[in-house]
């Protein structure tokens, strides 16, 4: 706390708009707490302090200021203070014989101020942030969130600007406008804020707020008064966006406490992004702004006003009494604002929202921080909207636990009680909140802040059930994990959660009985839920049953209807449509429920289970049931939840059946309009080949039905004309909101429908481009802006992925392309509201010209002239971003074009929007470097080599070549002073300035950036290199791409004179007439809530054209090897040709800009055939794993034909094989196994990296329903590969792998009973198979079984071998034969497969050095003494800032693995070297009788003891690798049985799991772990090529032990144990050469 406290403070600010200057006086009435007080601390940022005087006389004062630019960089990107407390920046000096209260006036002045305090747009107005740091910067002031007081503020402006009377609006009530007393020209304004209030949330704007209004209605009364401000005239615009204030605030007054200050005030401002919160004022976008006719704008505006006024109460009058509270101030205002959604919006509005912010915050809850943890910071851009997401939904699961668990009484009641205790003034804690909760509740929520706030993550729930008959209850089967299962954040750790669940069985009697479940912090929970009803089976099978089950939905319906107040008795039926009248049904493909399937529907016993049917768990949860059931639950559950969780299962069960169903939800609007939309978008999935089609069927008939004129008289009836002829769109009536959200979700679903070819239907054309060109508004009260906007995106969507589309010749008479050009030119005459039609325009067009290849569709002078800064902003956006996707940063002149849109200080959001571009453009290119670099060097290799290298991983090439990157930047010390420069010019925006201080700092963290800017007049060449780094230093051109050199750089041309915008159209450069690079436009939501875009699948044997792969290419001639491709434009790319006269205007011209060489190209294309072809069998081109997107296998395992000869299984084989498999499926733990592994779904991205050959339960049951399998042991080889891939990629004692355990006991146990174990046995006699799949074979009959004809089916499995894909035997067949045709590469789509396979192929040599270097370099790893060498000096983090300075050549361990790894040494010498060169800097920087001088002398002796043991044989060269033949596998598997029966090697038996043995920090400082599991499944593979491979990873235990655990401890001890007992098993073969013992 401070030694004093403000209790009132005067300010006076003269606003001067012209030069963009504000003189301000400010007077602070100061109480000490001290007895005497000498020094005042105040914050005060900006402002520039002119004199100082306390109680009228002269006080001296002192600034701390930032020496360097480096400080500079350093704060401007704090995004808040270390703590709220901090001391301030203006020191002023208390006179002698001043005590008591002390009147401090302060005059001072801001110039040009582009943070706290903002000029845009000919309005001035405050950037508060409520945390703070804001205030600071335009007022010295006591900045803390502890500290409040009252307030006079004066604002001096002049009555007009531009004919326009100017407004002030500010924080508090309004008190007095008079004019000033010696300028009639300018008034003075006064604003009083007595309720005592933080600096940090104070805030006002001033401009031509012409469009003012005041609100009426119960809450502005109970507020004092509502008014909102809007530029331009727009007061209607205001008045209708504003409507809902006032109820907003009645009903939080009334619900949670009075509003706590004297008047509320909302102005919206021009190009202002996101909401700035102010104590009694709320600074919005214009971009909220709409009109009375708009619909969807309206459902957005009240989304955002509404949690805005929640803020009023917390976040502006209550604050975070520490930064680990921020998560209750969001959280407490997201509850608040959730209830109003509730009251205003209806309770299905509240949980459909909330339903999909629990699916975003699971989704999102992966590595993320915890919501309040020690030492916590202010939240960065990514925490903050995080945090927003789980915040709310936090507090209202702990919300429903209170209302449970206690006396009925929740967060409604508490909240009151922590707004009455804020009134004097204190801030809401953790703690303080928990404590509040369990007293008005009896609640204790420790427990559960434990669980969701303390910590991160999220439960993720596999739930399976059983019916017991004899028992009459059903089982429930639980396992749970976390979102964090997987997660490498030291701060995201996997835990289980605890609490009730509420599970909901409708039984057959119609009943509902809600159970709870009591979840325990356990992996596995086994519940039973007693039966209540008689058994009795549910008889779905006959006709009178379907009917009386739809009226029963249907009356469920109808008491829907009644509470909303809807009677149609068109709609009355829906749910009755097709099942009475035959005709109907023939029309529209209807399929009732167990048409297909009586005897599943038969048998069930009850309608359906809902798990957390109160919506009390942010989970993932994966539940199964039936169809059918899901179906029942769609139709008759009447909460929106459980309609969506069945819209969402039914779309991933595809039948004819689930379509009629989710057709009828369509066309019911009695349905939620939310639900009947999803309904819609889930139809989309069902349009396939399998189901006919069924769902374009359905949508189509939707869509003419309800949104179409019916046909002319005369004609066929509608319902039976085929679903492609054309139909007229009825004119719009927008009337019912919920079928104006439904209209637009079907013609969404229509768009996003492939047929096989990966075209859209010509149904789905015809309808949408009918419906754009036959709109008709004239009668409509509402606007059509934004239905249009929607139609032009979906037309683009429709054509998009067209490969039709993108190899022919586009005309002028296209008809999509004509239609958006249409609109856009209608939309330039008319504009609509914040011109959306045209910002949709330019996005379709841009996005079309991606994937045209033979026409330039793209335009350079319609987007430049939309970029122009009279355009709105909006559309400068999505211009700006066009430009910059095809130009890209490689031209100088494109370069300085978008530099000039960032700094443009009149372009506000614009400027934001341009630099966030440029980052996101650099770091793009610096990931496409480092891939492009890693594929060179890989094909290099081959080329000189003739093979393959050796094992890379490809994380550490992509991080590689970033840092390369980064390195080759840090090599222009041009570019360095550019960066310094535009991060301290204060013309560029805050949030511009903050990106490209990001971007410095990553690529400048060891360079001081304090040097001064280089004096105007001369022009730079900066050179960024793209390859390897160039070793001539001295050479300043630029070499042409045709001189064919590696080290062609990129040019960039930087001019030192400022560049106006205005004319910097001269200097564009003109896209080169080639296919630009692929975009990625994700479709918008066209700010509607029932707009859910469906991810487009990959149609089969299509390739996505959009989907493109990365080449480097240099732009010279091509040997005959290498596939031609063609150049393309491209964001990462140089644009080396001029633009063609008359097609730029050229307003000016910079000297030295005309002309550009050509560069390093960069395309994006999608080869079929490698670049560089590879030797041996051809492999795909490698692809880096996306952390964006997880693959997917190509395709579902097709089913295995029969062989020719066989003729298929005999009845009584089929039956007992059905017998077996539904024993199987009934079984609590088979669930994961009954379907494909979906790695979305299923949150495993990895799945199909490790499991080659992937099968499932279900796919069986297809198979040998088809009739597929030609022997009883193609059944067995499948059923136990679904086991063997189950314990592949599930590591052991996790749920999955104990389920497969389980489940496989089972099924031996039934194959033995069902006799085919016995079958099996006589089937082989006689085929020259193995009779047994577990009988062991010699060698020798291996090799002999190997050489027969049908060697890829019969080989020869020792025992206890998992079974392994053919392409895996045939790989290890040629193997063994050292002269058979690799094979299996065909299968090979990934790095780490390919090095998989090149790995199996390398040819050992002996003695080859690459391998002992690599050996060497594992051993110096492991040693403690390297940790200070692991990576390269962080001067900053490491405190050494001269480090640099001293040392010239860094080199470090890890760099040394990267080279390595790259083959970047010849000879072992120059690995030596690099090494040597670690230990030389290190003695070099650090004196003797320091630490790490110590560490390096320790790390020297290994190194040369090791050095000498692998490199230095008894001949003195390198000693040879002795061969890993089958005589020394079976001899290293008989030392590592030993290893392992030994006592001590019990910590070294299976990997280090770092959550289950309590040390997180493990793989911190074991960089490659190692353990003897590990070792033997090595073995298994035969992944050793030498012995001393196999001896490298005993001694890497070793180490790993000794670096990690200290002497002394028990581990420590096993550890010495095994080294001793490794080295005398060794010893015995003379392998002990390789094991590091000491002497």
């Amino acid at each position: 706390m401070s030694d004093f406290g403000v209790t009132h403070q005067l300010v006076t600010l003269d606003i001067d708009f012209e030069r963009q200057l504000v003189r301000g006086i400010t007077e602070l009435s100061i109480e000490p707490r001290v007895s005497s007080l000498g020094t005042i601390r105040l914050h005060c940022e900006r402002p520039v302090v002119r004199s100082v005087w306390v109680n009228g006389q002269t006080a001296e004062f002192r600034r701390q200021q930032v020496k360097t630019r480096r400080q500079l960089v350093h704060k401007l990107l704090r995004t808040g203070d270390d703590t709220l407390h901090d001391e301030g920046d203006l020191e002023i000096t208390v006179p002698q014989g001043q005590t008591g209260s002390l009147k401090v006036r302060i005059e001072y002045y801001v110039v040009r101020p582009q943070s706290g305090l903002v000029f845009r747009g000919g309005i001035v107005y405050t950037e508060t942030h409520v945390n703070p740091s804001s205030a600071r910067r335009w007022v010295p002031c006591l900045d803390d969130m502890g500290e409040r007081s009252t307030w006079d503020l004066f604002f001096v402006v002049p009555a007009s600007v531009g004919g326009e009377a100017v407004t002030a609006v500010a924080s508090g009530e309004l008190s007095s406008v008079v004019p000033h007393p010696h300028d009639v020209a300018r008034r003075v304004v006064r604003y009083i804020v007595s309720t005592a209030t933080a600096a940090c949330t104070l805030g006002f704007a001033a401009g031509p707020l012409t469009g003012a209004c005041a609100l009426g209605g119960a809450g502005a009364e109970a507020a004092g008064g509502v008014f909102a401000f809007a530029p331009g005239g727009r007061a209607a615009d205001a008045q209708a966006t504003c409507a809902v204030v006032p109820e907003a605030l009645e009903f939080y007054a009334r619900e949670f406490g009075a509003y706590p200050y004297a008047t509320y005030k909302v102005v919206f401002v021009e190009g202002l992004a996101g909401v700035v919160t102010c104590a009694a004022l709320t600074l919005v976008g214009t971009d909220v702004l709409h009109g009375s006719r708009e619909i969807e704008a309206a459902y957005e505006a009240r989304r955002v006003l509404g949690l805005a006024v929640a803020r009023q109460w917390f976040g502006a009058f209550v604050g975070a009494a520490a930064w680990g509270d921020q998560w209750l101030v969001a959280g407490l205002a997201g509850f608040m604002a959730a209830q109003f959604v509730r009251h205003h919006l209806g309770a299905n509005e509240q949980r459909y929202r909330l339903k999909r912010d629990m699916a975003r915050m699971c989704h999102a809850d992966v590595n993320q921080k915890p919501l309040s943890y020690p030492e916590q910071g202010p939240w960065e851009a990514g925490e903050a909207a995080f945090a927003e997401v789980k915040a709310p939904v936090v507090l209202y699961m702990l919300d429903r636990r209170m209302v449970k668990g206690g006396v009925s009484v929740g967060l409604q009641r508490v909240v009151p009680g922590v707004l009455v205790a804020a009134t004097g003034g204190a801030a809401v804690d953790t703690a303080g909140f928990l404590r509040t909760c369990r007293r008005v509740s009896g609640v204790d929520a420790s427990a559960f802040a434990a669980q969701w706030v303390f910590a991160s993550g999220c439960p993720v729930f596999h739930v399976g059930y059983a019916f017991n008959r004899k028992k009459l209850a059903v089982e429930i089967t639980l396992h749970q994990e976390s979102t964090n299962a997987r997660a490498t954040a030291p701060w995201a750790r996997a835990q289980l959660f605890a609490g009730q669940m509420t599970a909901r069985i409708r039984e057959a009697d119609g009943t509902p009985y809600e159970h709870v479940l009591d979840i325990r912090r356990e992996h596995v929970g086994r519940f039973e839920v007693q039966f209540n009803t008689k058994y009795k089976r549910i008889r779905r099978s006959t006709r009178r049953f379907h009917m009386r089950q739809m009226a029963a939905a249907a009356e469920e319906l109808n008491i829907n209807a009644e509470v909303l107040g809807l009677d149609d008795e068109d709609d009355s039926n829906i749910a009755l449509f097709g099942a009475e009248n035959a005709a109907e049904k023939r029309d529209w493909r209807v399929v009732e429920w167990g048409e297909d399937d009586e005897e599943s529907l038969a048998s069930a016993t009850f309608e359906w289970i809902r798990m957390d049917s109160d919506l009390e768990w942010a989970c993932v949860m994966h539940f199964e049931q039936p169809d059918f059931m899901w179906a029942a639950q769609l139709q008759k559950d009447r909460d929106v939840v459980a309609q969506l969780d069945a819209v969402d299962a039914l779309q991933h069960l595809p039948s004819a059946a689930a379509a009629t169903t989710l057709m009828r939800t369509v066309m019911d609007a009695r349905v939620f309009y939310r639900v009947r939309a999803d309904a819609a978008l889930a139809l989309a999935r069902l349009a396939t080949p399998e189901l006919a089609w069924i769902g374009l069927h359905h949508l189509a008939k939707i869509y003419k039905r309800r949104f179409c004129l019916p046909p002319r008289a005369g004609e066929d009836r509608a319902d039976a004309e085929d679903i492609s002829a054309p139909r007229l769109p009825r004119p719009n009536n927008f009337a019912n909101i919920g079928e104006y959200f439904t209209q637009l979700a079907v013609a969404a679903a229509l768009s996003n429908v492939r047929d096989r070819h990966g075209e859209a239907p010509l149904p789905a054309r015809r309808l949408l481009l009918a419906t754009a060109r036959y709109n008709d508004n004239s009668e409509n009260v509402f606007s059509d802006a934004r239905f249009l906007a929607a139609l032009v995106r979906m037309l683009a969507n429709c054509v998009v992925a067209s490969k039709q589309f993108a190899d022919r010749a586009v005309g002028a008479d296209d008809a999509v392309l004509f239609e958006i050009e249409r609109l856009r030119r209608a939309d330039a005459l008319v504009p609509s509201p914040h011109s959306v039609v045209t910002c949709a325009c330019l996005d379709a067009l841009t996005r079309l010209s991606v994937v045209q290849r033979t026409h330039a569709l793209f335009n350079p002078l319609l987007f430049c002239a939309m970029a122009d800064a009279q355009a709105g902003v909006a559309v400068r956006e999505h211009a700006v971003g066009a430009l910059m996707l095809h130009w890209g940063l490689g031209d100088a002149r494109a370069a300085r074009y978008f530099a000039a849109v960032a700094s443009d200080e009149r372009g506000g959001r614009v400027s934001e929007t341009a630099a966030r571009f440029v980052l996101a453009l650099t770091v793009v290119r610096a990931m496409a470097y480092g891939k492009q670099h890693s594929s060179l060097l890989f094909q290099e290799q081959q080329q000189k080599q003739g093979g393959a290298p050796e094992h890379i991983d490809t994380d550490a090439r992509l991080v590689g070549g970033l840092e390369s990157f980064i390195d080759s930047l840090g090599d222009s010390r041009e570019l360095q002073t550019i960066m310094a420069s535009a991060v301290h010019d204060s013309a560029l925006a805050a949030h511009a300035r903050r990106l490209l201080g990001l971007l410095h700092m990553l690529v400048y963290q060891v360079v001081d950036s304090s040097v001064p800017p280089p004096t105007a007049g001369q022009r730079k060449k900066l050179k960024i290199k793209m390859g390897a780094r160039s070793r001539n230093r001295n050479k300043l051109h630029v070499r042409n791409a045709s001189s064919g050199s590696d080290d062609t750089p990129l040019a960039l041309a930087v001019a030192d004179e400022p560049l106006d915008i205005d004319d910097s159209f001269a200097l564009l450069p003109q896209i080169a007439g080639t296919r630009p690079p692929a975009l990625v436009v994700e479709d918008e939501r066209m700010n509607s809530p029932a707009y859910e875009p469906l991810a487009e699948t990959k149609p089969e044997g299509v390739d996505p054209p959009v989907r493109v792969k990365l080449k480097l290419k240099l732009a010279k001639p091509r040997s005959p090897s290498v596939s031609t491709l063609p150049r393309i434009s491209s964001p990462l790319a140089h644009v080396p040709a001029e633009p063609p006269a008359g097609q730029v205007p050229r307003v000016s011209q910079v000297s030295g800009a005309a002309q550009i060489p050509s560069a390093t190209q960069v395309s994006l294309t999608a080869p079929k055939t490698p670049a560089v072809p590879v030797p041996g069998p051809e492999l795909k081109s490698p692809k880096a794993p996306s952390k964006a997107k997880p693959r997917t296998p190509k395709a579902k395992p097709a089913p295995a034909k029969p062989a020719p000869e066989a003729t298929g299984l005999t009845s009584d084989q089929r039956k007992a094989v059905h017998r077996v498999l539904r024993k199987l499926g009934r079984h609590p733990s088979a669930f994961p196994f009954m379907v494909p592994v979906d790695v979305v779904r299923d949150g495993c991205p990895t799945y199909y990296d490790i499991v080659q050959e992937p099968m499932d339960l279900g796919t069986i049951r297809q198979r040998l329903d088809a009739n597929a399998y030609a022997r009883v042991s193609d059944v067995e080889r499948d059923v136990r590969l679904v086991f063997s891939n189950c314990s592949l990629f599930n590591p052991p004692q996790t749920p999955v792998y104990n389920m497969g355990k389980d489940v496989e006991s089972v099924f031996i146990a039934e194959w033995d009973k069902c006799g085919l174990s016995r079958e099996l046995a006589d089937t082989h006699i006689g085929t020259g198979e193995v009779k047994q799949a577990g009988e062991v074979k010699q060698a020798g009959d291996a090799k002999k079984a190997s050489d027969t004809k049908n060697s890829g089916e019969a080989k020869a499995k020792r025992a206890g071998d998992t079974p392994t894909s053919e392409a895996k035997k045939a790989r290890r067949a040629s193997k063994n034969k050292a002269k058979a045709k690799p094979s299996g590469a065909d299968e090979l789509d990934d790095p780490d497969a390919i090095m998989a396979y090149l790995d199996d192929h390398a040819q050992v040599t002996e003695g080859d050095w690459r391998l002992a270097c690599r050996r060497v370099l594992q051993q110096l790893q492991a040693q403690p003494s390297a940790l200070e060498f692991m990576a390269p000096v962080d001067p900053v983090k490491q405190g050494v800032p001269t480090y640099f300075d001293i040392v010239k050549n860094p080199m470090d361990l890890g760099t040394i693995r990267k080279r390595l790894d790259r083959s970047h040494y010849t000879s072992p010498d120059q690995f030596r070297d690099d090494v040597m060169l670690v230990l030389d800097n290190c003695f070099l920087f650090n004196p003797p009788d320091t630490f790490v001088h110590a560490q390096g002398r320790a790390l020297q002796l290994v190194f040369e003891r090791v050095w000498a043991q692998q490199m230095h044989g008894p001949t003195g060269g390198i000693p040879p690798d002795l061969p890993m033949d089958d005589a020394a596998v079976d001899r290293a598997r008989s030392i590592l049985a030993r290893l392992k029966r030994d006592e001590s090697a019990w910590p070294f038996v299976r990997p280090v799991d770092p959550v289950a043995l309590g040390v997180p920090t493990y793989f911190d400082i074991v960089k490659n772990p190692m353990d003897l599991s590990t070792i033997q499944k090595r073995l298994a593979k035969r992944a050793y090529k030498c012995v001393a491979d196999f001896v490298a990873d005993i001694q890497l235990i070793i180490d790993d032990c000794f670096l990690f655990n200290l002497p002394g401890s028990p581990v420590n001890a096993c550890g010495v144990a095994l080294r001793d007992l490794a080295a005398s098993l060794l010893r015995q073969d003379n392998w002990v050469q390789w094991l590091s013992v000491p002497s």
